[in-house]
């Protein structure tokens, strides 16, 4: 009984762990986080682990992206690296309208 306990335990610790915002800075440093709010030049943060601290902030030019829990990235240069029409920028080309000419 104490097994399946203590395993219960290890998975719910494993899973909470890994639920968190990752703030990738454009010196390569990773920041596991939960962003609060982004505004126009800056991001409000807390440390993952550490919720009662004040919240962070940090200028929007020091950023790469932000990866949220759920898997969206957000990049900050406005850019994504991906091409158009890819699984990572599924967004559509736009298509030629044809015209018809009258007789």
């Amino acid at each position: 009984m104490s097994r399946l306990l203590f395993l219960a335990l290890f998975c719910m610790a494993f899973a909470n762990g890994n639920a968190q915002d990752k703030i990738k800075l454009k010196t390569g440093d990773i920041i596991k986080s939960r962003v609060l709010k982004v505004s126009g030049t800056e991001i409000t943060y807390y440390k993952i682990f550490k919720l009662k601290d004040p919240k962070l902030k940090l200028k929007k030019s020091e950023v790469e992206y932000i990866q949220y829990e759920n898997g969206k990235i957000v990049y900050m240069t406005g850019k994504n690296p991906a091409k158009k029409g890819t699984a990572a920028n599924p967004t559509k080309t736009p298509k030629k309208k044809t015209t018809t000419k009258k007789k």
